[in-house]
């Protein structure tokens, strides 16, 4: 059955984790924000100010890495862009950059002009950070860093696209499309034939324990797509170790036979400690096996599941199986967030192409998609938490009466013949196309889980909000944090006077011991004047 976005809300039904009236609220939800930078903020080393941010992450200590851009151009005719850093507390320290569009590449990187190495040109998903250290992980992308030799004499270029860390002060090259190059081949896909490289980095890299880097991985095998999970250290000290495959579609869906179902995909993996969560399903575009799997740092590990397609529903009376798994997890070594959707009754959406952003993208989309791209969207969604220490899972939030929607929806990829995509997170030489993802964050409170989360109600106009879940066994309280339309001096002090919020954002490392990082952008729709900003609040 298909709703139009104009249908009233399902009424709320009733579960396992019970919604309490909000003025009866077991823990306290974030107050206070405080800005990690804003559109008044200089980039470091470039003159210019600060125009848009993308979500930010935040370790337990209160340090905050974002991905942003500045105004203007610099010489390259782009704006000044790259990953910064904000320590935050008491006394916030300076705004650094971690890595930005003037920063060398990592070695390897022998292709440069002159001597000169080639430095960054984009930064393709958001950054994240470690929960207990300060190692910060980014994709970058680039010209071509490395010139050798091919057996015929010809010389060849690798090299522009990666997974990349700042840890103890030394930027180091995680992930790298080096491994058919001899004297690299340690940079090679394990498991695969000697000289087999990495063609792309989907997604986000994750930050384990003791700088480990969690990274999803694509390549191909005589001819054949392949891709999978993957972890290697961030370690000076050892600069040749191996990486360790996790799981891959070479891999069977566990509880599968001996010739049984391998995965059909495999997305970004988060992790925490010496452990790692992803979601293997066996197609992504009509899952019937699969779930979310819990594996150590080891090469190829014994996957253990945590929630799997076709598992009853908690919360929901009927019991009906899951039928859909978010890959966007949230994780900190006991508490596990997702998104999920169960049931056959959706909701029609017209999704048009994007005004902003990469103009050949831009053009693309509008030639596929002249009158827009019509969606059918789950009903009945949910966010959800797992407990490992207790084997529970227990309802955040849900649609209805309350929520409308948890997914939000972009067109991103590589035009064909185009020099690139969008720049974001589906700039990873796939083909354009709609992509949707859900947003929450996970921590550890003293009565349960909290979690932040984001989600919309139809309307007019259509309202985006954050929301603070505190999650227990016997019940589960609510509390808006921010919606579009509040004005934008409640986070924001030096924002326009009659700006309001327009969008939010946060992302799954977005919440860590007691700290909250979002980013916002606000306008006064009478003066056309913008702002935007990456926040931070305290929730204990």
């Amino acid at each position: 059955m298909t709703r139009p976005i104009t249908s009233p809300s399902l009424a709320c039904v009733a579960g396992l984790v019970a919604l309490v009236p909000l003025a009866v609220a077991a823990q306290p939800a974030p107050t206070g924000w405080s800005t990690v930078a804003n559109t008044a903020t200089p980039l470091p080393g470039a003159s210019a100010t600060f125009n848009s941010f993308n979500q930010p992450s935040v370790n337990g200590a209160g340090l905050v890495v974002m991905r942003a851009r500045g105004k203007g151009a610099q010489g390259g005719g782009e704006p000044p862009r790259g990953i910064y850093a904000r320590q935050m507390g008491s006394t916030p320290g300076p705004l650094t950059a971690v890595f930005d569009t003037t920063t060398a590449v990592p070695g390897p990187n022998n292709a440069g002009v002159g001597g000169a190495p080639v430095a960054f040109t984009e930064f393709p998903a958001f950054a994240r950070i470690g929960l207990q250290d300060d190692t910060i992980a980014t994709r970058g992308q680039s010209n071509p860093l490395w010139v050798y030799t091919l057996p015929d004499g010809s010389e060849t270029r690798v090299g522009t696209s990666g997974v990349y860390t700042l840890r103890r002060g030394s930027g180091l090259s995680v992930a790298g499309q080096f491994g058919a190059v001899p004297e690299l081949a340690y940079y090679g896909v394990p498991g695969a034939p000697p000289g087999t490289r990495f063609d792309q980095f989907p997604g986000a890299p994750a930050v384990g324990g003791l700088g480990r880097i969690a990274f999803k991985g694509n390549w191909a095998e005589d001819g054949v797509g392949k891709t999978g999970v993957f972890v290697r250290p961030a370690n000076a000290r050892q600069p040749e170790a191996p990486a360790l495959r996790i799981a891959s579609s070479d891999s069977l869906i566990p509880g599968e036979p001996e010739g049984g179902m391998r995965f059909g995909s495999t997305a970004p993996p988060s992790a925490a400690g010496n452990q790692v969560v992803f979601l293997g399903l066996d197609s992504e575009e009509a899952p019937t096996l699969g779930g979310i799997y819990l594996a150590p740092m080891q090469h190829l590990p014994a996957l253990t599941p945590l929630v799997q397609i076709g598992q009853p529903v908690p919360g929901e009376p009927s019991r009906e199986p899951f039928t859909r798994l978010g890959e966007a997890l949230s994780f900190d070594g006991r508490f596990l967030a997702f998104w999920a959707s169960w049931g056959a009754e959706t909701r029609s959406l017209l999704l048009t192409c994007p005004t902003d952003g990469n103009a050949d993208l831009i053009a693309y989309c509008l030639a596929q998609y002249p009158d827009g791209y019509r969606v059918e969207v789950p009903l009945n969604q949910g966010f959800f938490v797992h407990d490992l220490r207790t084997g529970r899972t227990l309802r955040a939030a849900r649609t209805g009466t309350q929520h409308e929607d948890f997914l939000y929806w972009t067109y991103s990829g590589r035009p064909p013949g185009s020099g690139g995509g969008d720049g974001d997170e589906g700039g990873d030489a796939e083909p354009p196309r709609w992509r949707s993802a859900a947003f929450a964050a996970v921590q550890a409170g003293a009565r349960g889980a909290e979690v932040v989360f984001k989600a919309r109600t139809y309307g007019e106009p259509v309202v985006d909000g954050l929301h603070w879940a505190a999650v227990g066994l016997r019940q589960t309280v609510e509390t808006p944090l921010l919606r579009t339309g509040d004005a934008a001096t409640s986070v924001d002090p030096m924002a326009p006077a009659g700006a309001s919020i327009t969008t939010l954002g946060v992302e799954r490392d977005s919440l860590r011991n007691g700290w909250l990082a979002i980013n916002a952008s606000m306008l006064d729709a009478v003066t056309g004047e913008a702002w935007a900003g990456v926040y931070v609040a305290r929730t204990r």
